[in-house]
């Protein structure tokens, strides 16, 4: 689905859900869907304010819940309570880093995925994630850090 067929199909759903369509939930909306890098809503918060320098956090966090319980972005709950977004609703898992908190896409096998559970499931949402350490991170830890995960 490419990006302006995504975004109207998140404007049409919260339209249809009764909720109304503020310029500053278009532009959270089309920030989320057009991010790669899975932003915190303090990320989201600081695009949109230079847009709109009157907008609260708490703006943001009320719109992204939103979205979140209409199954439009997906929450990843990281490090230290820690949530960033991912507005891209496909099949996908994520690998989280523990020490610096980098968020990468992992592939799923969609095939698999559907004749396992779909089949005999009716799923509405779903989290993959895989913790452990980027390379960066990883080539930084000490010989004791290492040791103590054996």
């Amino acid at each position: 689905m490419n990006l302006n067929s995504r975004l109207n199909a998140i404007v049409l759903k919260i339209k249809k859900m009764g909720y109304s369509l503020t310029p500053q939930r278009l532009e959270i909306i089309k920030i989320i869907s057009e991010s790669k890098n899975h932003p915190s809503a303090t990320d989201v918060y600081n695009k949109l304010k230079k847009l709109y320098p009157m907008v609260s956090l708490n703006t943001v966090y009320k719109n992204l819940s939103m979205l979140a319980s209409l199954h439009e972005v997906k929450e990843i709950k990281i490090m230290q309570n820690s949530v960033h977004y991912d507005g891209d609703i496909s099949l996908h898992g994520h690998a989280i880093c523990e020490k610096c908190g980098k968020i990468i896409d992992v592939e799923i096998d969609e095939f698999d995925f559907k004749k396992k559970l779909i089949e005999n499931y009716h799923i509405r949402n779903y989290g993959v994630e895989f913790y452990g350490l980027c390379d960066y991170c990883h080539k930084e830890e000490s010989p004791a850090e290492i040791a103590s995960h054996l």
